[in-house]
């Protein structure tokens, strides 16, 4: 009889494990089923977000191109450069009349820029995005002739920071030339990636 009592004893630890384990098993399922779930729909979400930015950038594209047309012109030091010819203006964020482009929206911008010279003029102009300048470019031989420079530069921007072109502090007087048969002095600017 004892070795019957010791069997049902052992059988009955048996089977209260077992049963431990599968209760175990299902609450361990049902964690892992709950956190799959969540993961599902955060993937689901982010996928929406970036479908609505691709969506929003094809829908609105922000360009510009603004030139300097026929004008000889000196600016001085730290001065704002007005591009007043636009060319293209998807979004129409940049102003031909004060020279400023306003960022519709925050991400990553291409800027590129040229300034043009001549004789015995000199001129250096910088990339300016929210008073933090970002590149610059110019020519300084004063030896005659025809001159321009040209830089591209990519700079983060957000929604409504303001970006520009301006003569650098270097000198006193900088001279534009921009006329149709000889180099041309412009500004272009393209949102080339939203951010999240």
């Amino acid at each position: 009889m004892k070795n019957f009592e010791l069997l049902f004893l052992i059988l009955g630890n048996f089977l209260a494990v077992c049963l431990s384990l599968q209760s175990n098993n299902t609450s361990t399922q049902h964690l892992q089923d709950e956190r799959i779930s969540a993961l599902e729909r955060s993937l689901q979400k982010y996928d929406n977000m970036l479908h609505n930015l691709c969506e929003d950038y094809k829908k609105e594209p922000v360009m510009f191109y603004a030139i300097i047309k026929n004008r000889r012109f000196d600016l001085q030091k730290d001065s704002t450069v007005v591009f007043e010819e636009l060319v293209i203006n998807k979004g129409h964020h940049y102003n031909q009349n004060s020279g400023i482009f306003v960022a519709p929206k925050s991400g990553i911008y291409l800027f590129s820029w040229t300034v043009s010279t001549e004789t015995t003029g000199y001129i250096i102009a910088e990339l300016v995005i929210e008073n933090n300048v970002i590149s610059s470019t110019g020519n300084t031989d004063t030896n005659g002739g025809y001159q321009s420079a040209s830089m591209t530069a990519l700079g983060r921007m957000e929604k409504n920071d303001h970006a520009f072109i301006r003569t650098t502090g270097f000198g006193t007087t900088n001279s534009f030339r921009s006329q149709d048969n000889y180099p041309q002095s412009s500004f272009l600017g393209v949102l080339i990636s939203n951010e999240l």
